[in-house]
């Protein structure tokens, strides 16, 4: 491996962790992806639900590409693998990106609350 750490960082955990880690570790990828894009889907603001879409968007770009390069279906590029490749930028983009889900959630959370009290009233 020429950097096992980065690139194949999935590779590694199937070393160490068997299908069934990988597999768990995927499964809890694609449930992120697949929150991110429903909190888009169920966004009123027009800007808070292309955010969320677009972040999801990039987080299952990124992963399918190493994923990918890992198996030997695509060449290797030197993108890492969402939050667990080693990398410094790219977790605090990704970060910084979940950081920006939540307050697009937090705030349609709030709206609907609001929402409500007002039919109350």
């Amino acid at each position: 491996m020429p950097e096992p750490f980065t690139d194949f960082i999935i590779s590694i955990l199937g070393e160490e962790l068997g299908l069934v880690g990988v597999l768990v570790v995927v499964s809890i990828f694609v449930f992120l992806i697949l929150r991110i894009y429903l909190i888009g889907i169920r966004a009123k603001d027009a800007f808070g639900s292309l955010l969320c879409i677009g972040i999801a968007t990039m987080l299952l770009v990124q992963g399918f590409i190493n994923l990918g390069g890992v198996i030997g279906l695509l060449p290797i590029t030197g993108v890492t693998f969402p939050f667990i490749s080693y990398g410094g930028s790219s977790t605090l983009v990704l970060t910084i990106s979940i950081g920006l889900v939540l307050n697009v959630s937090a705030t349609e959370k709030i709206n609907q609350q609001k929402r409500i009290a007002e039919k109350r009233n």
